[in-house]
């Protein structure tokens, strides 16, 4: 019968292997973490982009209000204008404030800023 041959023991230091794995893992997690970073500043600056892009969007809306809002008050006082030159008896007073109501309304239609007064 024959001895089988000893194969010489490797002693392996668990406490190195855990640590070892401990250091691996932390790196793997380091990575994801700068990951998660970068993506987060990304979405971060397309955030901000949209807002801003929402802010001159809504800049636009009110300078478009305000324009609305100046035409409609100038609309309003160019009827009451009318309203007024119609209850006129004297005709040549009629005929001046109709002709400058009318250029007015020329006015109000360009989307001029200027205004005629009765």
């Amino acid at each position: 019968m024959s001895v089988p041959a000893q194969v010489p023991a490797q002693v392996i230091d668990i406490r190195r292997y855990r640590l070892a794995r401990l250091i691996r893992d932390a790196g793997r997690q380091q990575g994801e973490l700068a990951r998660m970073m970068r993506d987060s500043a990304q979405e971060r600056t397309q955030l901000a982009e949209a807002l801003q892009g929402a802010q001159r969007h809504l800049t636009r809306i009110a300078e478009s209000y305000k324009v609305l809002l100046l035409r409609l008050k100038r609309e309003k006082d160019f009827r009451d204008a009318c309203q007024e030159a119609a209850e006129l008896e004297d005709l040549d007073e009629m005929i001046r404030r109709r002709d400058a109501l009318v250029r007015e309304l020329e006015s109000i239609r360009r989307g001029g800023r200027g205004s005629a007064g009765p």
